[in-house]
């Protein structure tokens, strides 16, 4: 994705770091997984600086510890196992002034595939 301003100029990201979470409805103590631009590998976030492009590159490896619970959404179960509400998720940055922001929050969502 690209974050651009109101004129749609990319920001640049240069010296910016930010860090997704997403936890449980009940937002237990342990997120389900975390992701952060200071990683290199793994699950992490990826920023394009001057370009504005923010990456998020999410692991096998951690997601394939992520278990869907309870019943897929309504009307989501047309062609495969589902999809399932698991938590919720928001993206933080800090700025290069040290400001702490949200870019955007919402419902996490899981859908599990057969073939890995």
């Amino acid at each position: 994705m690209v974050w651009a301003d109101d004129q749609g100029n990319p920001i640049d990201l240069t010296h910016y770091s930010m860090r997704l979470q997403i936890r449980t409805i009940g937002l237990g103590p342990t997120p389900l997984i975390t992701l952060d631009s200071g990683s290199q590998s793994g699950s992490r976030i990826v920023l394009g600086g001057t370009s504005g492009e923010i990456d998020l590159v999410f692991a096998r490896a951690d997601t394939a510890l992520i278990s869907p619970t309870g019943l897929p959404l309504p009307g989501t179960n047309l062609r495969g196992p589902g999809i399932f509400q698991i938590g919720v998720h928001d993206l933080q940055y800090v700025d290069p002034n040290a400001d702490i922001g949200y870019l955007f929050a919402g419902p996490g969502y899981l859908e599990p595939r057969v073939t890995i």
